[in-house]
């Protein structure tokens, strides 16, 4: 099994849930009235794109990938990530949606067999 055939679900789930929140699907008609998009859904492929991408590089890596080639990897992802939320003045990616992306990125990381200071070095998803 391929880290992307792994966690794709994981990423599916997380694009599905953040459609729900900007299109306000989860809401009650009379909920509605006030409500307004935080951010428009029609950003939502390209932050599923990036995942993908990042799992696909994961995927290449050679087993127990040494920690610069790991953290390489994950680098480029986040400053992917970042640039897309501030071009969508930071609505997207929140503390709790960027604290789901850290989780996913340690553990397909883990799924490369990456040992545990490989892991220890992987750069925090600060934006």
């Amino acid at each position: 099994m391929t880290i992307r055939s792994e966690y794709q679900p994981t990423v599916d789930e997380f694009i599905d849930d953040l459609t729900q929140f900007a299109t306000g699907s989860y809401l009650g008609e009379d909920e509605k009235e006030f409500w307004e998009a935080p951010y428009d859904a029609t950003a939502l492929p390209e932050l599923k794109s990036i995942l993908e991408r990042l799992l696909d590089a994961l995927d290449v890596l050679p087993a127990d990938p040494p920690a610069e080639a790991l953290t390489a990897v994950v680098s480029t992802s986040y400053k992917e990530l970042t640039e897309f939320n501030r071009r969508h003045e930071n609505a997207v990616i929140e503390p709790e949606e960027r604290e789901e992306i850290a989780k996913l990125v340690y553990e397909a990381s883990a799924s490369t067999g990456a040992d545990d200071e490989a892991l220890g070095e992987l750069p925090d998803f600060d934006y």
